[in-house]
């Protein structure tokens, strides 16, 4: 929480609204990101500088949940996470929300977190704007196609890829889910 001897902050985080975000901060994590911000890749045309987080007048032209959105990158992973999750909590429409969502369940992939994977994945199917992804490759269903087969829930993973499949995607092999629903059948009859 800010102090009555803290500085409240300005430049990006008072632009954007995340004061009270920003207060639950360490040093540490202040200090990352203001490496983040700082990159050679820039969010911006004139680039920014590491001050320009809460110091100063810059501003920055989207909104705060695409800010923290790309800030997410190259943090370490709990500083991220939360990035991440306040991304989400300040998104104003599926599209704020989908980016994080994805990077999340990603991570969780990785991590071996199957559980939280998938509740990101599906949060993510379930809020699908037809009309806003209509030509874009959704990762989540791959993802979850992924990660059921390799849980050997074949029917689940067979499920989740004519979802997919019913709404236009395309897992980016070169079968497609057309291909992937027939391999997991054929797997699916050799259990029995």
């Amino acid at each position: 929480m800010l102090s009555i001897f803290k500085k409240k902050p300005g430049g990006i985080i008072r632009h954007l609204k995340l004061e009270e975000f920003y207060s639950t901060l360490t040093d540490v994590e202040i200090e990352e990101l203001k490496e983040s911000l700082a990159h050679p890749y820039q969010l911006s045309n004139r680039p920014y500088v590491r001050d320009d987080l809460d110091k100063g007048n810059r501003t920055y032209g989207g909104t705060a949940s695409q800010f923290l959105d790309t800030m997410s990158e190259g943090l370490s992973p709990n500083l991220r996470k939360r990035v991440l999750l306040e991304a989400i909590k300040r998104a104003t429409d599926s599209v704020d929300k989908h980016f994080p969502r994805t990077k999340l369940a990603e991570m969780a992939y990785k991590n071996g977190d199957f559980t939280e994977c998938e509740r990101y994945c599906l949060d993510v199917i379930n809020e699908l704007d037809g009309k806003k992804f209509k030509d874009a490759r959704v990762e989540a269903f791959s993802r979850l196609a992924i990660m059921y087969e390799k849980q050997g829930r074949i029917q689940d993973a067979i499920n989740i890829s004519e979802r997919a499949l019913s709404i236009g995607q395309h897992d980016g092999t070169k079968g497609g889910y057309e291909g992937r629903i027939e391999k997991l059948k054929r797997k699916a009859s050799k259990m029995k």
